[in-house]
């Protein structure tokens, strides 16, 4: 994964169901101490991408990675052929139910574009573990034993078939499925009961959107210009507008080629459950007083 050796978090952690904490733990300082937690039951993980252990103190990916855990770990091998299509870099068989793949980039990107293709990878390799994202993710650390329920060694974790290639992210890009466009609501009846809008909101609303700092990538705000970006979608539908409408406002708000995101992918990879109300309260936030 091109880590460096001193910089990279594991942990322990005992079997699922079993009593007992986890410890946190450095590859390059640590490893003797964790040999005698694996001895003592605990299955060892490595994190993978480079920053802390919490999701929001990850700065930068450097794999993409999936597993499948409902079928033998012998079809598991060649099933990257049927499926996503891309040669792992390496695997690890983790003598337990799965083989894990990695696809190792060769440049780390930050966390906002890499878990747009993760979520991309998982559409190209249907039946995989769905919970298997996430930029903090700890995975099974080759060289350790997988310690089952019973407290017993099923073997010890193998590196494999580590002679794959690495990835740019712009050559993922152009391999991975694109994300589904959710279907579009149907426009929302304007004024909505109770609101206090005026007749034609747009300039409202650009108003108020222009009062949101500009986004910075790496600044760990995705969640947050997530948010806005479908709180705005739903407002534009409020005011009877399309979805790209918002997506137009928002390019010339916070760009995606300089601002490290894809605008129109974001407004349309999901946000039902947001509505115009998170949009107006960051807006409200920033200053905006047009309307209750």
């Amino acid at each position: 994964m091109g880590r460096d050796e001193r910089d990279v978090h594991i942990r322990a952690i005992p079997h699922k169901g079993k009593p007992g904490r986890a410890f946190n733990g450095n590859f390059a300082h640590d490893l003797e101490t964790f040999q005698a937690y694996n001895n003592t039951g605990h299955g060892l993980y490595l994190q993978p991408s480079i920053g802390g252990t919490l999701k929001d103190e990850v700065t930068l990916c450097t794999s993409l990675f999936w597993e499948y855990d409902d079928r033998p770990r012998s079809e598991q091998v060649e099933l990257w052929q049927s499926t996503v299509g891309l040669q792992p870099t390496f695997q690890i068989d983790t003598q337990g139910k799965s083989i894990h793949n990695y696809l190792v980039l060769d440049t780390p990107i930050d966390p906002e574009p890499w878990t747009l293709l993760m979520e991309r990878l998982q559409l190209a390799a249907p039946g995989c573990d769905k919970n298997v994202k996430g930029a903090n993710r700890m995975m099974r650390m080759a060289g350790s034993h997988y310690i089952n329920r019973n407290g017993e060694s099923q073997g010890q974790v193998q590196i494999i078939n580590a002679d794959g290639p690495r990835y740019s992210a712009e050559e993922l890009d152009a391999v991975l499925p694109s994300l589904p466009v959710p279907s579009q609501p149907k426009p929302k009846k304007f004024p909505p009961n109770g609101g206090n809008y005026n007749k034609d909101r747009l300039p409202d609303i650009a108003a108020a959107l222009d009062l949101i700092p500009r986004r910075k990538g790496g600044h760990g705000t995705y969640g947050d210009y997530r948010n806005i970006l479908w709180g705005l979608v739903d407002a534009c539908a409020e005011a009877g507008y399309s979805d790209q409408v918002a997506i137009d406002l928002m390019e010339a708000h916070s760009p995606s080629k300089q601002c490290d995101w894809n605008v129109a992918q974001v407004a349309r990879s999901g946000g039902e459950q947001i509505t115009a109300r998170t949009f107006w309260w960051h807006c409200q936030q920033h200053g905006w007083r047009g309307h209750e």
